[in-house]
Protein backbone atom coordinates (compact mmCIF):
# COMPACT_ATOMS: atom_id res chain seq x y z
CA UNK A 1 0.00 0.00 0.00
CA UNK A 2 1.51 3.22 -1.04
CA UNK A 3 1.42 6.31 1.20
CA UNK A 4 1.41 8.90 -1.69
CA UNK A 5 -1.58 11.08 -2.63
CA UNK A 6 -2.81 10.84 -6.18
CA UNK A 7 -4.31 13.58 -8.38
CA UNK A 8 -7.44 15.30 -7.08
CA UNK A 9 -10.53 14.40 -9.05
CA UNK A 10 -12.96 17.19 -9.87
CA UNK A 11 -16.00 17.35 -7.64
CA UNK A 12 -19.52 16.85 -8.73
CA UNK A 13 -20.84 19.77 -10.79
CA UNK A 14 -17.43 21.33 -11.34
CA UNK A 15 -16.38 19.49 -14.42
CA UNK A 16 -15.85 21.63 -17.57
CA UNK A 17 -15.89 25.05 -15.70
CA UNK A 18 -13.02 27.48 -15.98
CA UNK A 19 -12.21 30.21 -13.54
CA UNK A 20 -12.95 33.75 -14.89
CA UNK A 21 -10.04 35.39 -16.60
CA UNK A 22 -8.65 38.11 -14.39
CA UNK A 23 -5.59 38.99 -16.37
CA UNK A 24 -5.28 42.01 -18.69
CA UNK A 25 -7.01 42.06 -22.05
CA UNK A 26 -4.95 41.45 -25.10
CA UNK A 27 -3.97 44.40 -27.40
CA UNK A 28 -6.37 43.07 -30.03
CA UNK A 29 -9.34 43.37 -27.63
CA UNK A 30 -8.42 46.93 -26.63
CA UNK A 31 -8.13 47.94 -30.28
CA UNK A 32 -11.54 46.49 -31.02
CA UNK A 33 -13.07 48.49 -28.15
CA UNK A 34 -11.48 51.72 -29.37
CA UNK A 35 -12.72 51.11 -32.92
CA UNK A 36 -16.25 50.45 -31.62
CA UNK A 37 -16.21 53.63 -29.44
CA UNK A 38 -14.92 55.71 -32.36
CA UNK A 39 -17.69 54.38 -34.58
CA UNK A 40 -20.30 55.35 -31.96
CA UNK A 41 -18.86 58.89 -31.72
CA UNK A 42 -18.83 59.27 -35.51
CA UNK A 43 -22.43 58.09 -35.72
CA UNK A 44 -23.52 60.58 -33.08
CA UNK A 45 -21.65 63.39 -34.88
CA UNK A 46 -23.30 62.49 -38.20
CA UNK A 47 -26.73 62.47 -36.57
CA UNK A 48 -26.07 65.90 -35.04
CA UNK A 49 -24.91 67.28 -38.40
CA UNK A 50 -27.99 65.86 -40.13
CA UNK A 51 -30.29 67.44 -37.54
CA UNK A 52 -28.53 70.79 -37.92
CA UNK A 53 -28.86 70.58 -41.71
CA UNK A 54 -32.59 69.88 -41.41
CA UNK A 55 -33.05 72.86 -39.11
CA UNK A 56 -30.98 75.11 -41.38
CA UNK A 57 -32.94 74.01 -44.45
CA UNK A 58 -36.24 74.72 -42.70
CA UNK A 59 -35.04 78.16 -41.63
CA UNK A 60 -33.89 78.93 -45.17
CA UNK A 61 -37.24 77.85 -46.62
CA UNK A 62 -39.11 80.01 -44.06
CA UNK A 63 -36.89 83.00 -44.83
CA UNK A 64 -37.39 82.58 -48.57
CA UNK A 65 -41.18 82.20 -48.35
CA UNK A 66 -41.89 84.65 -45.49
CA UNK A 67 -44.31 87.50 -46.37
CA UNK A 68 -42.53 90.77 -47.03
CA UNK A 69 -43.25 93.55 -44.55
CA UNK A 70 -43.99 96.77 -46.41
CA UNK A 71 -43.59 99.88 -44.26
CA UNK A 72 -46.61 102.18 -44.33
CA UNK A 73 -46.27 105.06 -46.75
CA UNK A 74 -45.85 108.48 -45.20
CA UNK A 75 -48.76 110.85 -45.85
CA UNK A 76 -48.20 113.75 -48.27
CA UNK A 77 -47.13 117.13 -46.88
CA UNK A 78 -50.06 119.04 -45.37
CA UNK A 79 -49.88 121.76 -48.03
CA UNK A 80 -50.81 119.12 -50.65
CA UNK A 81 -54.07 118.18 -48.93
CA UNK A 82 -55.20 121.49 -47.42
CA UNK A 83 -56.68 124.20 -49.64
CA UNK A 84 -57.34 127.78 -48.66
CA UNK A 85 -59.84 129.68 -50.81
CA UNK A 86 -60.88 133.32 -50.80
CA UNK A 87 -64.51 133.80 -49.85
CA UNK A 88 -66.16 137.23 -49.69
CA UNK A 89 -65.22 140.64 -48.29
CA UNK A 90 -67.12 141.82 -45.23
CA UNK A 91 -68.68 145.24 -45.75
CA UNK A 92 -68.25 147.44 -43.90
CA UNK A 93 -65.03 146.17 -42.29
CA UNK A 94 -64.86 146.22 -38.51
CA UNK A 95 -63.90 149.52 -36.90
CA UNK A 96 -60.15 150.11 -36.91
CA UNK A 97 -59.47 147.67 -39.77
CA UNK A 98 -58.81 148.21 -43.44
CA UNK A 99 -60.19 144.95 -44.82
CA UNK A 100 -62.06 141.88 -43.60
CA UNK A 101 -62.90 138.76 -45.59
CA UNK A 102 -63.67 135.07 -45.26
CA UNK A 103 -61.53 132.13 -46.27
CA UNK A 104 -62.63 128.53 -46.66
CA UNK A 105 -60.19 125.90 -45.44
CA UNK A 106 -60.60 122.30 -46.59
CA UNK A 107 -58.59 119.10 -46.16
CA UNK A 108 -59.10 116.74 -49.10
CA UNK A 109 -57.68 113.48 -47.71
CA UNK A 110 -55.27 111.85 -45.30
CA UNK A 111 -54.78 112.80 -41.67
CA UNK A 112 -56.33 115.93 -40.22
CA UNK A 113 -54.35 119.13 -40.83
CA UNK A 114 -53.89 121.77 -38.15
CA UNK A 115 -53.68 125.39 -39.30
CA UNK A 116 -51.34 126.91 -36.74
CA UNK A 117 -50.67 130.37 -38.13
CA UNK A 118 -51.82 132.79 -40.84
CA UNK A 119 -49.83 135.91 -41.64
CA UNK A 120 -48.74 138.09 -44.55
CA UNK A 121 -45.33 139.39 -45.62
CA UNK A 122 -45.86 143.13 -45.13
CA UNK A 123 -44.74 144.63 -41.85
CA UNK A 124 -47.09 147.57 -42.53
CA UNK A 125 -50.13 145.30 -42.15
CA UNK A 126 -51.48 143.27 -39.28
CA UNK A 127 -53.76 140.21 -39.41
CA UNK A 128 -56.23 138.82 -36.89
CA UNK A 129 -58.19 135.56 -37.32
CA UNK A 130 -61.51 134.35 -35.96
CA UNK A 131 -61.91 131.79 -34.57
CA UNK A 132 -58.47 131.95 -32.99
CA UNK A 133 -55.85 129.53 -34.24
CA UNK A 134 -54.88 126.71 -34.15
CA UNK A 135 -57.78 125.15 -36.05
CA UNK A 136 -57.79 121.45 -37.03
CA UNK A 137 -59.55 120.40 -40.25
CA UNK A 138 -60.32 116.71 -40.76
CA UNK A 139 -60.39 115.02 -44.18
CA UNK A 140 -63.49 116.13 -46.11
CA UNK A 141 -64.25 118.91 -43.61
CA UNK A 142 -64.60 122.59 -44.54
CA UNK A 143 -63.97 125.36 -42.02
CA UNK A 144 -64.65 129.06 -42.56
CA UNK A 145 -62.42 131.70 -40.99
CA UNK A 146 -62.69 135.49 -40.88
CA UNK A 147 -59.48 137.41 -41.50
CA UNK A 148 -59.21 141.09 -40.60
CA UNK A 149 -56.33 143.23 -41.91
CA UNK A 150 -55.20 146.40 -40.19
CA UNK A 151 -53.13 149.10 -41.88
CA UNK A 152 -50.50 149.81 -39.24
CA UNK A 153 -48.24 152.00 -41.40
CA UNK A 154 -49.87 153.69 -44.41
CA UNK A 155 -46.57 155.20 -45.53
CA UNK A 156 -45.13 151.74 -46.20
CA UNK A 157 -48.25 149.95 -47.38
CA UNK A 158 -47.65 148.40 -50.83
CA UNK A 159 -50.54 149.53 -53.01
CA UNK A 160 -49.86 147.46 -56.06
CA UNK A 161 -48.43 144.19 -54.83
CA UNK A 162 -48.56 141.98 -57.89
CA UNK A 163 -49.35 138.73 -56.11
CA UNK A 164 -50.32 139.32 -52.48
CA UNK A 165 -50.26 136.06 -50.58
CA UNK A 166 -50.90 134.61 -47.13
CA UNK A 167 -48.23 132.80 -45.16
CA UNK A 168 -49.38 129.80 -43.14
CA UNK A 169 -47.93 127.15 -40.85
CA UNK A 170 -49.45 123.66 -41.16
CA UNK A 171 -48.98 120.32 -39.42
CA UNK A 172 -50.56 116.89 -39.83
CA UNK A 173 -48.98 114.87 -37.02
CA UNK A 174 -46.17 113.67 -39.30
CA UNK A 175 -44.76 116.88 -40.74
CA UNK A 176 -44.78 120.60 -40.00
CA UNK A 177 -44.61 122.97 -42.93
CA UNK A 178 -44.47 126.70 -43.73
CA UNK A 179 -46.31 127.49 -46.95
CA UNK A 180 -47.59 130.45 -48.97
CA UNK A 181 -51.08 130.59 -50.47
CA UNK A 182 -52.12 133.02 -53.20
CA UNK A 183 -55.90 133.46 -52.80
CA UNK A 184 -56.27 134.76 -56.38
CA UNK A 185 -56.89 137.87 -58.49
CA UNK A 186 -60.19 138.77 -56.82
CA UNK A 187 -58.50 138.83 -53.43
CA UNK A 188 -55.70 141.05 -54.82
CA UNK A 189 -58.22 143.47 -56.32
CA UNK A 190 -60.39 143.69 -53.19
CA UNK A 191 -57.35 144.13 -50.97
CA UNK A 192 -55.99 146.95 -53.16
CA UNK A 193 -59.32 148.78 -53.06
CA UNK A 194 -59.56 148.40 -49.30
CA UNK A 195 -56.02 149.66 -48.69
CA UNK A 196 -56.51 152.64 -50.99
CA UNK A 197 -59.61 153.53 -49.03
CA UNK A 198 -57.88 153.10 -45.67
CA UNK A 199 -54.68 154.85 -46.76
CA UNK A 200 -55.45 157.64 -49.27
CA UNK A 201 -52.60 158.76 -51.49
CA UNK A 202 -52.32 161.99 -49.54
CA UNK A 203 -51.10 159.88 -46.61
CA UNK A 204 -48.36 158.17 -48.63
CA UNK A 205 -45.86 160.98 -48.16
CA UNK A 206 -43.90 161.10 -44.97
CA UNK A 207 -44.48 164.19 -42.81
CA UNK A 208 -42.33 167.16 -43.88
CA UNK A 209 -40.00 168.14 -41.03
CA UNK A 210 -40.32 171.76 -39.86
CA UNK A 211 -37.82 174.16 -41.44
Amino acid sequence: MSGGIGPVEPGEGTAGREAPRTGPRTPTARLALRIRAGAVRRRRALLALAAAAVLAGGAARWYATRPETVPPAAPPPPSQTLSLGYGDPLEPPPAGSAFAFTVRVRTSSGPAVTLERIGQPSGALGVTIRPALPVTVAAGEVRELILTIQAKDCVHVARNSGLPFLEVTLSNGFQKEDHSYIPGDRYARDLSVALTRACPETRDAAPTPPS
